[in-house]
């Protein structure tokens, strides 16, 4: 799951301790970007009524300051924690059915919004101050999309 957010404080200049945060748990040594094992209770979902709940705790990602820093694994992360995400998505707007035999990728997506609520801490390091971020009740997305798709040896055709 993809844990990446650029936080900031209004007027603070990127890179100050009140400037742009970026939280992202790093790029595997694989090269797989922005993903670590979440525990399976933290999710539900209801597809056919559009829904779906993230909830989670405690999660432990490196902080590099800019998104782009992000791509680069030669950035130190300090480490960072969102001591609690929320993410609610709800409310069909659209559904995308399709199947694609060539690339075998079939797929049902619902597009609907979501809200999302953090909390994220870098705490006090060396010369770094630390930094908490708490959103202000939920944040509203302008996209949003739930989906289950099949593909690779997956694709039922």
């Amino acid at each position: 799951m993809p844990l990446t957010s650029a936080l900031s404080e209004p007027g603070s200049p990127a890179g100050t301790p009140n400037g742009a945060h970026s939280y992202d748990p790093g790029i595997s040594s694989t090269g797989v970007l922005w993903t670590i094992p979440i525990p399976e209770e933290s999710i539900s979902v209801n597809l056919g009524a559009g829904s779906a709940l993230f909830e989670a705790r405690n999660i432990p990602l490196g902080e590099v300051f800019t998104v782009d820093n992000s791509f680069s694994q030669a950035v130190a992360r300090v480490p960072a924690v969102f001591e609690f995400l929320r993410i609610e998505w709800g409310g069909i707007t659209n559904r995308i059915q399709f199947s694609d035999a060539t690339d075998q990728f079939a797929g049902t997506f619902l597009e609907n919004s979501a809200t999302i609520e953090v909390t994220a801490t870098t705490p006090p390091s060396g010369s770094l101050h630390g930094f908490r971020f708490v959103s202000e009740a939920t944040t509203a997305s302008l996209f949003a999309q739930i989906g289950h798709d099949h593909s690779g040896s997956f694709f039922t055709g």
